[in-house]
């Protein structure tokens, strides 16, 4: 008789344990914790949602269009060598000379001109969503690198002219650089 007492509180214990913790249990399904994200594209300096081709355009001094060059006024254009090797194209009259130099062969991408001369290693601009770099800024001319892709750049270097001076529509060299710029992109096919 005392087997059959010892096994009954057995089951009777074992039974009131398992209820017990059926009871705690939460009904429906557990809803996941988000994590934080670490990087996001809208959050990260160096992101290019719609990057662009800039290989497609073989010839420098095509990267303006005929309309655009009659907008600003350019002079004739003169194809000549980048400092990295690669061919660029210059355009200069009275009211303002400016280079501008693909590149596709150096492979860095704007994150290295970021870091060379950005605002602690992050672009101090953008170009039409473009992330880009100032850099080379006096008082009548500004440098402005553009990245097209995570490996790919073009560099607009604006200087004012002996006309421009007093001008309003020349006499900001890094607005002019970076509205040149925004031109240059509007050309580019994309990626």
């Amino acid at each position: 008789m005392t087997v059959h007492t010892t096994r009954t509180t057995l089951i009777i214990a074992t039974s009131a344990i398992t209820l017990g913790l059926a009871g705690c249990a939460t009904p429906g399904t557990p809803e996941p914790t988000p994590r934080p994200e670490t990087s996001t594209a809208a959050n990260d300096p160096f992101n290019i949602d719609q990057p662009k081709n800039l290989a497609a355009v073989s010839a420098p001094c095509q990267l303006l269009s005929q309309n655009q060059l009659q907008e600003l006024s350019a002079g004739q254009a003169e194809p000549g060598e980048s400092e990295w090797g690669q061919e660029n194209c210059r355009w200069s009259n009275q009211l303002f000379a400016v280079n501008i130099s693909p590149d596709t062969v150096q492979g860095q991408g704007i994150s290295w001109m970021a870091k060379t001369a950005g605002d602690n290693g992050k672009p101090d601009a953008n170009v039409n969503g473009y992330p880009a770099v100032h850099y080379a800024e006096t008082r009548g001319s500004c440098a402005t690198i553009v990245g097209t892709s995570d490996t790919e750049t073009f560099l607009v270097n604006y200087q004012i002219g002996s006309e421009g001076r007093g001008n309003p529509e020349y006499e900001n060299p890094c607005g002019m650089a970076d509205k040149i710029a925004g031109m240059v992109l509007e050309n580019l096919p994309p990626a």
